[in-house]
């Protein structure tokens, strides 16, 4: 799958909060990077390409970012080395919490 991302994604594990767009049910995801614009979650329950969820999720020494994001892709079949899991873009953020992570990417 060719790389088509806008911005870098730095290596970091946050957890992430999310809900689908039902709004029925938490979900909890770990990141295995992070960029302003989206994020790369671990996991073995995996949703949709193109379904909508809402993220949140802390940054350190900035508190709770929150986006409306969707799926991007999925990894449904890791090679060695690898996790399986989702890339996720964020559709929504603030102006404020797209700038706390370039700001928390940056240390």
């Amino acid at each position: 799958m060719p790389d088509q991302r806008r911005e870098e994604r730095a290596t970091v594990e946050a957890r992430f909060t999310a809900r689908d767009a039902s709004g029925a049910g938490t979900l909890t995801f770990v990141s295995q990077d992070v960029s302003s614009g989206g994020a790369f979650l671990k996991s073995e329950l995996l949703l949709e390409q193109g379904e909508a969820l809402s993220v949140q999720f802390d940054v350190p020494n900035e508190g709770p970012v929150r986006a409306e994001a969707r799926v991007a892709w999925v990894r449904r079949f890791p090679e060695v080395g690898q996790f399986a899991g989702m890339g996720v873009e964020f559709v929504s953020i603030s102006d404020a919490d797209r700038a706390a992570i370039v700001r928390w990417l940056a240390r």
